[in-house]
Order: structure tokens, then sequence, then C-alpha cells
């Protein structure tokens, strides 16, 4: 048991009562039972406790009994667990931005990463709002999203999928690409999502959905190519702007809407000696890499 999570289970066992994890954190701290160089322990607290309650389930200590407040599982008698339900409702119910799948051929020429020549006006000039349970039904439209390879000096940021997520298809499976779905709202910022400059603070917002950086942290972005897949027929109806995400310092947390697990920075070569291990676009990634003889740009 870390720390947080230690001083989290002393802190609740002595309160005998459900907290936030600010409560958590500052009760801890005045009790001597956690010592924090930095200063929001409290997001640090929140973090560690959904982490836990994500990578443990029902084995985990914890469980949130309302939205923000934790308790000790082993109270659920006396408090009944809190769910959310954002992933049913807040993902499939949202609307996203899709274009037509019979102009796909327009604007990439082969499945891999694609960063030839291509007409963004036009791609963008077809993009319209669709609602996306509906577009995951609909072979007749492609959802176009945004995916953000991030670095350290010679190491790439990976991560594994967890069974909370509504992608199936990539629950277990580990990934070097961040990112998600584009919104309706981001159409206008569109017009200028190929520039990193022009379109740095959309991109930063979808990546920190999933991804919270150092205090001051203002990344380095390259814009790579349009990803795309035709190997699954799930696969066919994506298309990824790929940007690479160049950090001066190794410091993050994890998002607790990402629900993702396990992260951490690793060289190519550990990469690759666990390839069976990473989803397809990762893996398209990866060997577009092992095959560039361009050398690899790094933070000074």
């Amino acid at each position: 048991m870390g720390q947080f999570t230690k001083a989290a289970y002393e802190v609740l066992k002595r309160e005998m009562r459900p907290l936030t994890a600010r409560e958590i954190a500052d009760i801890a701290v005045r009790d001597g039972l956690l010592r924090s160089s930095g200063k929001t322990p409290w997001q640090t607290m929140k973090s560690k406790l959904s982490t836990n309650i994500l990578s443990s389930g029902s084995e985990s200590l914890f469980m949130r009994v309302e939205e923000g407040r934790f308790s000790l599982r082993e109270w659920k008698g006396r408090y009944p667990e809190h769910v959310a339900n954002r992933f049913t409702k807040a993902l499939f119910d949202e609307d996203i931005v899709v274009f037509p799948s019979g102009s796909l051929k327009a604007y990439v020429s082969r499945p891999g990463l694609y960063a030839g020549n291509l007409d963004r006006n036009a791609l963008l000039g077809e993009c319209r709002p669709m609602r996306r349970r509906e577009a995951e039904e609909d072979a007749s439209v492609i959802q176009l999203v945004s995916v953000f390879v991030v670095r350290y000096r010679d190491r790439i940021l990976t991560y594994k999928r967890t069974r909370r997520l509504p992608e199936s298809r990539l629950h277990g499976f580990y990934s070097i690409g961040f990112g998600g779905h584009l919104n309706p709202e981001d159409l206008r910022p569109l017009l200028n999502i190929f520039d990193p400059d022009m379109a740095a603070p959309l991109l930063l917002r979808e990546l920190g959905e999933e991804l919270r950086l150092d205090r001051g942290e203002i990344p380095r972005l390259r814009y790579r190519g349009l990803l795309y897949d035709d190997s699954r027929p799930v696969s066919r109806q994506h298309l990824g702007i790929t940007y690479d995400v160049f950090l001066r310092s190794e410091k993050f947390e994890i998002g607790e809407r990402g629900f993702l697990m396990d992260a951490k920075f690793e060289t190519l070569d550990e990469i690759i000696s666990r390839r069976e291990e990473f989803e397809n676009w990762s893996w398209i990634l990866i060997q577009e890499e092992q095959e560039c003889t361009r050398p690899l740009l790094k933070q000074n």
C-alpha cells in the first residue's frame, strides 16, 4: 500500500465516516500521517484513491459513496457504493465530429500513418456533428479523433486501458496514444488543428482530459500525420489526427476521467519487446518509428 492510500485508510478508519479527498489529505497532513511536498496533496489523494478503486475493483479497500466522497469498502452495509454513469451516457450520448467514409481516399492514400499532402479545408468542410451512439453503428461515416504520443527525451508514455472504458476491443491492451473524439464545438478550432501553434489550446484541452502535466509545463507539439487502419471493421470507422507531444518534465498524473492505468515512460526497445500487448493503432505508430530514418526530435 502506497503512502497516500495507507494514510487514507488510517484517516477513514479513525474518522468512521465518508470524506472527500481534500478532507482526507488535510487530516493526514495535520496528524503527520502524510508528508507531501506538493501544493495540492488532495488532488494526488483523489487520483491515488480513484486509481486504486479502478485497478482493484471489488478487492479495493476503498469505494465511493457519492461523487467525490470516499469511504472504506468494509462499510458497504452502511453506505451503498456509488458508480458513475458518465461512460454510459456522457460518452455514447455525446455529439462527435464525423465525415463521409466515401471521402476517405481523398485524404489518406493508404492505411498507416499518412503525412503527405491533403486538402485540409476540404476535409474540415465535410465534417459534421453526429451522436456517437449512432456513429458507432453507421459505416457511412468516419469519426475524427485526436491522437497524442507523449514523449520525454528518448522515452514514450504508455498506459493500459481498463474495462471501465466503453471500447471493449481495447480492454486490457496497452497504448501509446492519448486523446479521443472531437466534439462539435471544436469545429471552428478544427480549421487550425493541423497547425500546432494555432491549435494548441484545443489540443492541450483534449490531452488534459486524460493526462495532467506538471504545473507550468507547456509542451511542444508536432503534427505527425493522419492515422488510419483498415485491418478491423471498427478501425475503419476512425481517423486519427496525430501529434507528438514533447515534455520538459517527466512528472504527470493520469486524469480520473480517462480510467487508464499502469502509465509509465518506456524506451522504444522496451515497447517492442512486448509488442503483443499493444493495440493496433499503437503498433502502427511504433512500426513507423522503427522504419523512420530521420533522427527522433528530442527536448533540450
